[in-house]
């Protein structure tokens, strides 16, 4: 089965759901709201892609035995709590999105959210326990990534920085009597959001880099700079890339979390396809780097023939 493909009908029924719901929330928000939803569509060309958000509980659903009905308000669910985070980090992040702007519409979301799991779990279930220490760690995560420097450091905190998302795998084990595989879940979940993380970064790292935010492969590059302290420049970070294979190393950790993963006895195949792709991502682009890299050394006429030979 395709970790993605196979379910592409069933994400349509959890985006128009979705749209339902936000279109009901009072004005303006309701305008806000779908156009915020429409920024991560799956189905729109150009948005940004949350996979793992709206497909975990489906790769849970044959493990966890859930009915296609709860499968799908679980994702749905997933999709009010994604982007109650996202207008955080966005507020966090940006000068241009304001409080009054963002705050109410949040709020609308988050209890969406809490309108879909709350039926799932009495007020004595252990599912609030985890609900509660996820949210604290995604505090701890955000607050103190700016001087922490995680990926050196600590990188179960990057992971952390998306751990309501464990929400949707504790539950499932949870519904279907599985508990004592929480914590492994946990810990698959850890390393498949790392290596997104770290995806993430690559692409975004000239914009990190402006703005003054962390990021995983900014922190790599600092490491491996020749005069520890000097502030990382776009040039020195293209050196680090492009020159001393920064990136092959940057590939080779993701790999080593994908080693990691095949070793865990809990089968999730789907999420091990889907981070396998990451890691592939990751590899190509390094490759590609050392290819393009060769061709320069070997001389200006073999690396002109090579980019010409389909127009000659």
């Amino acid at each position: 089965m395709d970790w993605l493909h196979d379910y592409e009908d069933e994400l349509r029924l959890v985006f128009q759901e979705s749209c339902t719901v936000i279109s009901a929330f009072p004005e303006p928000l309701n305008a806000q709201g779908l156009s915020y939803l429409d920024q991560f569509n799956v189905f729109r060309a150009g948005s940004h892609k949350n996979y793992i958000c709206y497909l975990l509980p489906f790769w849970l659903q044959d493990r966890c035995g859930l009915s296609i009905p709860l499968t799908r308000q679980m994702s749905v669910g997933n999709v009010f709590f994604m982007l109650y985070f996202f207008l955080q980090d966005d507020l966090m992040d940006s000068n241009e999105l304001s409080a009054v702007q963002a705050l109410p519409l949040a709020n609308l979301l988050y209890v969406e959210f809490l309108n879909i799991y709350r039926p799932l779990f009495p007020a004595d279930s252990p599912f609030w326990s985890y609900f509660g220490r996820y949210i604290s760690e995604w505090a701890d995560s955000v607050s103190g990534e700016a001087g922490g420097d995680y990926f050196l450091r600590d990188r179960l905190r990057i992971s952390h920085k998306a751990s309501p998302l464990k929400l949707t795998s504790t539950a499932a084990l949870l519904l279907s009597d599985q508990s004592h595989l929480i914590t492994e879940a946990e810990e698959m979940i850890h390393g498949v959001l790392l290596t997104l993380q770290m995806l993430d970064d690559y692409e975004d790292w000239e914009q990190d880099l402006e703005e003054g935010n962390y990021n995983c492969l900014l922190s790599l590059a600092r490491c491996h700079g020749e005069d520890e302290g000097v502030p990382l420049t776009k040039s020195s970070v293209k050196d680090f890339i492009f020159t001393n294979g920064g990136l092959a190393s940057y590939a080779g950790t993701a790999l080593v979390n994908h080693s990691t993963l095949e070793a865990f006895t809990l089968e999730l195949p789907h999420l091990l396809s889907f981070h396998q792709v990451l890691v592939k991502n990751l590899q190509h682009m390094a490759a590609a780097i050392e290819a393009e890299k060769q061709l320069l050394q070997s001389g200006g006429l073999n690396y002109w023939l090579t980019k010409n030979m389909n127009i000659l």
